[in-house]
């Protein structure tokens, strides 16, 4: 148990970390802008000032009791030249010797220790006021001291020097890299927080505990790219299983998927089935495509739906090129926008722009078009899919429900939160057999990273808890569907009435 609870915080951690590097660019503008105040800042409030020194020495005027007795002297008189060096009446006679018209300076009298030494210092905003309001000090001082110190002599030890540099340096390099180094940390903070606290999915332990429905299957992240060469080329493989470059993790998530919508299916009867998402970007498009092309590799004949009016996700990632097949204006009947995939059991009904159906939603859409013909096609395919429209902020996904005899939810790791994903959920589980359950997916993982854990994610090993399940062959009292049994070879199968009526509709076109 505490093996667990450590995997599911250093998943959340892991996630905190993806949502600050994908806002990198957010944190580096908001630094800079932090650093840019801070020299305007610094700029407009920053006074330099000047500071002129000198070093005296006390001592008596008949000096016969040696050093430690000046240095004694000197710390008991030390208040007392204070106060003479600090008096208005001889700052005034200062000003005045000097030139100034006031003693607008700071004046600090300080012993150094162990001695009988003082040093003076005059500070101010110019560094010839500073030079010369000491000098001008130290010439009147002994004048109006020498009543008030009696046997006290105080001589120059070192003259006033002339300052040539600020005596408050500012250092902007230092205080910039500091401001930039704490808003950076701030928004980072920011950032970590809002990403931790924010109530949606991040983990599959969160998916399981969060969500009202079954988990269907963990896709973990798949990289688009094979290589860095093809991340700089932009060439993007196909995240669909037979394809070059995708990973055997992704291609048993998507068996064990399609074994779990085998086995609602035979529980509860329908073969029409809606993939579908609370919100845009959630990978519902790919679960979709995988889904379709793994029944159809077990000889299920499969018709794929483009359910949105922006058929561009799914044709990406199935790989087609509908330019030449579908031509403006050539299709008239729904079968005409049909596409049989050449060797294959999958056959794809888009919706191309521009096209016939597509340029008018209420035709293709209105319940007695649609209801008529995914009826009949749910008679001539063994599975139709639909690759339907996000929940939010729209009805076209509770009206796909409807016509659906039960529905699967893709939910993104890190997307939309839990109340909506709930929500939906309880929408899709009013219609027909309602929610067959989520499937998790594009999962960032640190246990599969750093391998700890990893069985739960990707390792596959016998199918983690589902081994005996292994391969399918013994799928309990499904052992019909042992590789799918009497459903395998399509071909010898096509004499059924379902499959003959498919055969009358077979396409002239192949790709």
């Amino acid at each position: 148990m505490d093996e667990i609870n450590n995997s599911r915080y250093i998943d959340t951690i892991y996630v905190a970390v993806k949502d600050i590097l994908k806002n990198w660019f957010s944190i580096i503008c908001i630094s800079v802008c932090a650093v840019l105040l801070t020299y305007i800042g610094a700029s407009i409030y920053y006074s330099p000032v000047y500071t002129s020194k000198c070093t005296m020495v006390v001592s008596a005027k008949e000096n016969h009791t040696g050093a430690y007795a000046n240095i004694t002297q000197t710390t008991k008189l030390i208040d007392t030249i204070t106060g003479v060096l600090d008096s208005s009446v001889l700052k005034k006679k200062t000003a005045e010797t000097a030139g100034y018209s006031s003693f607008d300076a700071t004046l600090d009298i300080v012993i150094v220790e162990s001695t009988n030494l003082l040093e003076v210092s005059v500070t101010s905003d110019s560094s010839l006021k500073s030079f010369k309001l000491l000098t001008a000090l130290i010439d009147i001082y002994p004048q109006l001291s020498k009543d008030v110190l009696g046997d006290v002599v105080i001589q120059i030890f070192e003259a006033p020097n002339f300052p040539s540099s600020p005596s408050n340096t500012f250092s902007y390099q230092q205080t910039l890299t500091y401001a930039l180094l704490i808003s950076a940390g701030v928004v980072i903070l920011i950032v970590a927080s809002y990403s931790y606290f924010y109530n949606n999915i991040k983990t599959e332990w969160d998916a399981n505990e969060k969500l009202d429905s079954k988990l269907l299957g963990v896709v973990c992240h798949e990289s688009i790219y094979r290589k860095t060469k093809d991340r700089l080329l932009r060439h993007k493989k196909r995240l669909l299983i037979g394809s070059p470059g995708v990973s055997f993790g992704f291609s048993e998530t998507i068996k064990k998927i399609r074994t779990n919508a085998l086995y609602f299916k035979e529980k509860n009867g329908g073969n029409v089935i809606l993939i579908t998402s609370y919100k845009k970007r959630e990978g519902k498009s790919v679960v979709a495509a995988n889904l379709a092309t793994s029944l159809a590799q077990q000889g299920k004949s499969v018709l794929l739906i483009s359910g949105g009016f922006s058929p561009e996700s799914l044709i990406e990632v199935l790989g087609l090129d509908f330019s030449e097949y579908f031509v403006h204006g050539t299709k008239c009947d729904i079968y005409d926008f049909i596409y049989e995939k050449e060797n294959s059991n999958l056959s794809i009904l888009v919706n191309p722009s521009g096209d016939t159906f597509s340029s008018d939603p209420d035709k293709f859409n209105s319940i007695e078009n649609f209801s008529q013909f995914v009826g009949k096609f749910a008679k001539e395919y063994d599975y139709v899919i639909i690759d339907g429209p996000c929940a939010k902020h729209s009805a076209n996904a509770e009206y796909f429900a409807k016509h659906s005899d039960f529905s699967v939810l893709v939910v993104k790791q890190n997307g939309a939160k839990v109340s909506h994903l709930n929500d939906t959920i309880d929408m899709l589980n009013k219609y027909n057999s309602g929610l067959c359950g989520f499937v998790f997916n594009d999962v960032y993982s640190a246990m599969s990273i750093i391998n700890i854990g990893y069985g739960s994610y990707n390792s596959y090993n016998r199918y983690g808890k589902y081994g005996k399940y292994s391969r399918y062959n013994k799928y309990s009292k499904y052992g019909a569907y042992n590789q799918y049994g009497a459903y395998y070879n399509y071909e010898e199968n096509s004499s059924s009435p379902k499959h003959s009526k498919l055969k009358h509709h077979k396409k002239r076109y192949k790709r």
